[in-house]
């Protein structure tokens, strides 16, 4: 859905305003288009527990949660492609004000229906499920009002009929699946980290969730960054200031590396008041616990700075229309070089289970670095060819 909002940004650049209704409506499209075979997969997706040996007490509230929980996932699609329409136009605080609103309403849907108030049934778990998919119709209900109530985004919604373009489709794709392959990989990259921190026991992962929860909420940033990033360089790109996009870049990727390294600071000299945000002392095995999620906390805040530019540079990368070979990229730095530095850190070394961070750290550094290169490689070829047209 990303995607969407970059050939927005590029339209609005380019000043071509039928381009950007055009990509907003075939945007909406696929929304619903993608929401069809996800919620078939929603559905049926608690059958692959119990195949695994999942207790069925659980897999039985998974099915009653996600069935009630899959019919808001339109929604949620139709929410992404708003967004990015609205965020193509600088519009952000509307966005952000309908998801915090989002909050309140959620912890009021739950309470009704998890418990049957005013007149509601009572649906337990299910019910979580139901609150939980009309939140997802309300916020994108929110931001489609918004916009047809404001004067720069309301001449950009039509309810015509359009003209369906194909090749408008596949372009979509083309850019916005291998940035959802990619995000797949970091986030997968994580997960087998996990598993693999496993193998030395309950304190590790105990540990282990400590960091990632802090590491995670410091990527926020970051990825804020690369998202606004993108749709700067993108809307540079499309009125051809090559010149604009270079800065838009490379002033993101200093921020970020600012802001990251301060986050570094945090996680360094007062790693022991955010390990205290998880545990209260009293804990079995909390110095053992305590110990690792402090080396942990050490290891996150170098690759956090890392983790904070190749999100930028993605960002940026993204913006013009760049996102296949980042994403190949992806594969050989997160998996070949960090998931298999990870294993080797942690089973063929002293290291143990602090290997898997620097396994890590190895990955994340390394997209990060040769990412930064090759947005560097691909502003000055873009600039080499604007002036060649340019002269022609």
């Amino acid at each position: 859905m990303s995607a969407v909002g970059i050939y927005i940004a590029r339209a609005k650049g380019a000043g071509d305003f039928r381009d950007i209704k055009s990509s907003l409506q075939h945007g909406l499209l696929l929304a619903v288009l993608l929401s069809l075979p996800c919620m078939f997969i929603i559905w049926y997706a608690p059958n692959l527990l119990l195949a695994i040996g999942e207790d069925p007490l659980v897999v039985r509230n998974a099915i009653l949660l996600l069935h009630g929980l899959v019919w808001g996932f339109p929604g949620f699609l139709l929410f992404l492609v708003l967004r990015e329409f609205i965020s193509a136009f600088a519009l952000t605080p509307a966005v952000m004000f309908v998801a915090l609103g989002s909050i309140p309403l959620t912890f009021a849907a739950n309470y009704c229906l998890i418990y049957g108030k005013f007149g509601l049934p009572p649906l337990g778990i299910a019910g979580i499920g139901y609150a939980g998919a009309g939140v997802m119709w309300f916020m994108p209900l929110c931001l489609f009002l918004y916009c047809k109530n404001h004067s720069l985004l309301k001449n950009h919604i039509s309810y015509k009929l359009f003209q369906f373009d194909r090749g408008k489709m596949q372009d979509i794709l083309h850019i916005g699946a291998p940035s959802g392959i990619l995000l797949i990989l970091e986030s997968g990259m994580f997960l087998f980290a996990a598993i693999i921190m496993g193998y030395f026991g309950v304190d590790a992962l105990a540990a282990h969730q400590i960091a990632l929860q802090c590491a995670s909420m410091a990527y926020a940033i970051p990825f804020a960054l690369s998202m606004a990033i993108a749709m700067q360089v993108g809307h540079a790109a499309g009125s051809k200031d090559f010149e604009q996009a270079e800065r838009s870049a490379f002033l993101g990727l200093a921020v970020g590396l600012i802001l990251t390294i301060i986050t570094a600071s945090f996680f360094i000299f007062a790693r022991e008041k955010l390990i205290g945000i998880f545990l209260t002392g009293k804990e079995e095995n909390y110095k053992a616990v305590t110990q690792l999620a402090s080396t942990l906390l050490i290891i996150a805040g170098i690759f956090q700075c890392f983790d904070g530019i190749q999100a930028i540079a993605n960002g940026a990368l993204r913006g013009l229309k760049d996102t296949l070979i980042p994403m190949l990229l992806s594969i050989g730095c997160y998996w070949i070089l960090g998931v298999g530095s990870a294993y080797y850190f942690a089973f063929h070394t002293r290291l143990g289970a602090a290997g898997i961070w620097y396994g890590l750290t190895l990955g994340l550094s390394s997209i990060g670095i040769i990412l930064t290169l090759r947005l560097l490689r691909k502003i000055r070829l873009e600039k080499k060819k604007c002036r060649s047209v340019c002269a022609k």
